[in-house]
């Protein structure tokens, strides 16, 4: 049996698992639902309303390094469409292009200022909002007033062309084509059933390909008109700004626009009515059964006192139903059954049992028997009380803390969450002694009269859920009531909650290393110190006598931490060893304490991150200066003491048979195919599968030693301790290494290949394409490739999608690998069928052009953007030490250092010209080009 290498990642080894309770995030979200009048905002957030209606919301972070962010929200989304047409979608789309201030359109706009959709400038389609989002950066284009005067040009001064809406038009179809499969079809079912009767049904924000085509500008312009008017907007300001300027500028160019009643929503709340909604769903490749049983109810109004008391009170519903269920399903022979809240919109609550079972009827029956059983027996208060406790905890901390940590990012998230909650948003001290009063009310005969409210809603519905390739039948409101009337009348007690036994706070077992002394010592051969040299400190290098080099950059840190990396000359890929199994022994051996430490010692110590890949091992850790000496124990013991915990090889090794198993069946994935194409069988196949009933423990063991003892290279970053030497003399120089790998590069074959394939069912084609041409890496080409990668991708959307209005996006890279001295290009897309060679062929256009277009690109605002993302990678730690590596890997000096400021000014046109002309077109590249399964009929 061979192994696949390239579907080895997919397999995913035991790991530890740590629970995290969700209460905590419940409770101290901030938000509350009481009257405005009776609860300011949290301190900082300015609230205020324009004479328009426009209400806006302002946070000053009040630090100087903070950008600025602004959010627009528009209470208009796909419901709000007469008819089903996406429309909502469309305004998001057409405001970017021609407006009132900017008829060049925003895009153009964008690319003058160095802005990109997707990142400073960002909007999102919901069934009942939609949000515009402007992500600035520190002394960015524009200034506060001149981003604000930006999104009012965006909320009233769209104009909505005939010839823009040709354009947006075939790229929003191309979206649509992007977003349809199987998963979001049955989501579409599923909601048309629960939200039966209401307008949130057959509405996707994204229309389908019939609305999108039979919509007009005219269309789009009138949607714009009803629902973009102040009275239906609030706008959210975070981050460093000055809250006078901000008002200033929302008088100048958010107040003249006009007074516009808000428009009439009734509709955006679920209507209820009492009635049984019987229905049936299925979809052609869809592979799920569910029966699902749902009762429909109204929820106070979220300004209100009531609404938030109750929305405790169906937090710990949720807990207690889902585990009183899940106990229960010993009298259903532990079929799977389930019971759910979820709240659809502001106003409306839905409790859903699920039942898994195949079969339907048997499923319906145990779902009205454990409604009945919770409606006769309700819940238990001790579990209730227990709920409590934890809760009660939890707000008493908070109570001691200090302020609210959230960043700007942070703060404009939850003032976000509570507008469109219709919510306000409290200091997390506030809102912890606001939900202890609230919490003593909470009772279980509070819980018991709520469940039955719930359960017992006028408003049902019931609905079966098929496969694809069995029949289906849809129940009468006859048989439903019949399967009903099965349930016994006279049912046992749900299964009691038993309280988990409190036992005393563990005392942990006390952990002591050995003293260096008890190490034997090695030897430092060579001790080299390179002085600091233009942007790079000083630097120190040990040649140790077991062959590790330890490299120290003598640059202290904000915190005075120390940043270390080990790294080996050698990953997985190598020529001795399986890749799937070397990296198996490496975390398996990660995850076991070294011999004569248990877990709980093990944890106390300071923690190593372990990152296995193809070309090398490498483990990093972050550590105080007084840990070092125990972090440097910590990595000798791990190396000389390690070993594999014998009840996790056990339990992996049954898992990598089934892994194995599964994967010698016929596979037919994308990324499958691809990959037969770009690499022989010999470098795809990991003969491993062959004998793995063999695998024991003792053979997983020698590889992992053999990865872990290979010599290394130690790059540390920070202020270096007056014992150095003796720390690296007693715990680095006597490990003993062993050189036994040798590094072996998957590398793609050469030459060019097209490969066709029928593959969707839908009417779509994706391109795939996977390439390369050898280049020598050096840190500093590596960093040319990096710019000249995201300029082709610009060039390639601009061609692609503005131009050409042929696809919605481009996943485009190229990487200049250091392992392999290649350069990677990878680049897909999806677009339509009958326009696939079309695209294909601008897409090589572009790329063989590129020398050319670099010559005359104005590049100022690209620059500019290098600048501002370098000073950022430059403030962290990380950056230095990775860089560090980067260097010495290279030059074996700190020349790459030396000039790290100045990186941005190795951008020129003559410089990406010349670097594309070597690149582009890649010289050997495997393209896989899918079309729809139809085409071969």
């Amino acid at each position: 049996m061979l192994f696949c290498r390239f579907l080895k990642a997919t397999f995913i080894f035991p790991k530890r698992f740590f629970v995290f309770s969700c209460l905590s995030l419940l409770l101290l979200s901030g938000c509350v639902s009481v009257p405005e009048q009776s609860k300011p905002w949290a301190d900082g957030v300015t609230v205020g309303k324009l004479d328009n209606g426009l209400t806006y919301y302002l946070y000053d972070s009040e630090e100087q390094t903070d950008p600025f962010n602004i959010r627009l929200i528009v209470n208009a989304g796909s419901v709000d469409e007469a008819t089903p047409s996406g429309v909502a979608h469309m305004v998001e789309h057409m405001v970017f292009r021609t407006t009132k201030s900017h008829p060049e359109s925003l895009h153009q706009y964008f690319n003058t200022l160095g802005w990109s959709t997707g990142k400073q400038v960002n909007a999102v389609t919901r069934e009942s909002l939609t949000q515009f989002m402007i992500r600035t950066r520190v002394n960015d284009a524009l200034d506060l007033s001149q981003s604000l005067a930006l999104m009012a040009d965006i909320a009233f001064g769209a104009q909505f062309k005939e010839q823009d809406w040709q354009k947006e038009q075939s790229i929003i179809l191309e979206e649509w084509r992007r977003g349809e499969n199987v998963a979001k079809r049955v989501s579409r079912l599923k909601k048309e059933q629960v939200r039966h009767g209401s307008r949130y049904v057959s509405r996707p924000a994204i229309g389908t390909r019939e609305s999108i085509l039979a919509t007009t500008a005219a269309d789009i312009a009138q949607f714009y008109k009803t629902f973009y008017v102040p009275s239906n907007m609030s706008l959210v300001i975070s981050g460093n700004i000055d809250k006078k300027q901000a008002i200033e500028a929302l008088n100048k160019y958010f107040a003249p626009q006009n007074n516009t009643p808000k428009p009439n929503r009734d509709y955006v709340e679920l209507p209820l009515k009492k009635q049984f909604h019987i229905g049936s769903i299925q979809d052609p490749q869809g592979s799920s059964t569910a029966t699902v049983l749902g009762f429909r109810s109204k929820l106070a109004e979220p300004s209100s006192l009531a609404a938030e008391e109750d929305r405790l009170v169906r937090y710990f519903l949720r807990k207690m139903i889902r585990d009183q269920v899940i106990r229960d399903r010993k009298f259903y022979d532990q079929r799977k059954v389930s019971l759910h809240l979820k709240q659809p919109t502001n106003k409306r609550i839905i409790a859903a049992f699920v039942s898994r079972s195949k079969n339907h009827h048997q499923g319906l029956k145990d779902i009205w028997t454990e409604r009945r059983r919770l409606l006769s027996y309700g819940l238990d208060e001790l579990e209730l009380q227990e709920h409590k406790e934890k809760a009660r905890a939890i707000l008493q901390r908070q109570l001691g803390k200090g302020e609210d940590s959230r960043d700007y990012n942070g703060w404009e998230d939850k003032i976000t969450n509570a507008v469109t909650s219709n919510k306000i948003l409290l200091n997390s001290r506030d809102k912890a002694r606001f939900q202890l009063d609230l919490l003593n009310k909470i009772t279980i005969e509070r819980l018991n009269i709520r469940l039955k409210e719930l359960l017992n809603a006028g408003d049902q519905f019931l609905y079966l859920q098929f496969p694809g390739d069995v029949e289906k039948y849809q129940l009468s409101l006859t048989q439903v009531k019949a399967i009903q009337a099965l349930t016994a009348k006279d049912l046992a007690p749900p299964v009691a909650y038993t309280a988990p036994k409190k036992e005393p706070k563990p005392v942990l077992p006390s952990v002591n290393l050995p003293d260096m002394s008890k190490f034997v010592a090695g030897h430092i051969i060579s001790k080299q110190q390179i002085a600091a040299s233009g942007d790079a400190p000083e630097i120190t290098v040990w040649q140790l006598d077991n062959n590790d080099e330890v490299v120290w950059l003598n640059k202290p840190t904000a915190k005075n931490q120390l940043y270390i990396n080990i790294t080996t000359a050698a990953g997985y890929d190598n020529q001795q060893q399986s890749p799937s199994l070397s990296q198996l022994a490496v975390q398996l051996w990660q995850q076991t304490p070294p011999k004569g430490y248990s877990e709980q010692q093990w944890q106390q110590l300071p923690k190593w991150s372990w990152v296995y890949k193809a070309d090398q091992l490498s483990i990093g850790a972050v550590v105080e200066e007084h840990e070092f000496t125990d972090l440097l124990k910590t990595y000798r013991l791990h190396i000389e003491q390690g070993q594999l915990d014998s009840q996790g090889f056990a339990d992996t090794k049954q898992e990598l048979i089934k892994f194995y198993d599964k994967q010698a069946k016929p596979n037919t994935s994308l990324k499958k195919i691809i990959s037969q194409a770009r690499f022989s069988a010999d470098d795809l196949a990991d003969t491993a599968s062959d004998n793995i009933e063999g695998l024991t423990k003792a053979s997983l063991e020698s590889i992992a030693k053999d990865v872990l003892l290979q010599p290394v290279t130690i790059y540390i970053l920070g202020k270096q301790p007056a014992n150095s030497d003796e720390l690296l003399t007693h715990l680095l120089a006597s490990i003993k290494r062993t050189p036994a790998l040798t590094s072996k590069p998957v590398i793609q074959q050469s030459g060019i290949k097209q490969l066709e394939v029928n593959y969707y069912n839908e009417p779509k084609s994706k391109v795939m394409r996977e390439g390369f041409t050898s280049f020598t890496w050096t840190p500093e080409n590596a960093f040319l490739v990096a710019t000249l990668s995201e300029v082709t991708r610009q060039q390639l959307k601009q061609r692609l999608r503005y131009e050409l209005s042929g696809i919605y996006n481009i996943d485009f890279s190229m990487k200049l690998d250091q392992f392999t001295n290649q350069v990677q290009l990878s680049l897909s897309f999806i677009c339509a069928p009958n326009r696939r060679e079309e695209l294909i062929a601008a897409t090589d256009n572009v790329l063989a052009t590129m020398p050319e277009i670099l010559k005359t690109l104005d590049l100022i605002k690209l620059k500019q953007n290098l600048v501002y993302a370098e000073k950022q990678r430059l403030k962290q730690p990380s950056t230095w030490l990775k860089r560090l590596e980067l260097s010495m890997q290279s030059y074996d000096d700190a020349r790459y250092l030396a000039h790290i400021n100045s990186l941005p000014s190795l951008v020129t046109n003559m410089s990406l010209s010349s670097i594309a002309g070597q690149i582009l077109p890649v010289q050997n590249q495997v393209t896989l080009v899918t079309k729809p399964i139809e085409e071969t009929k």
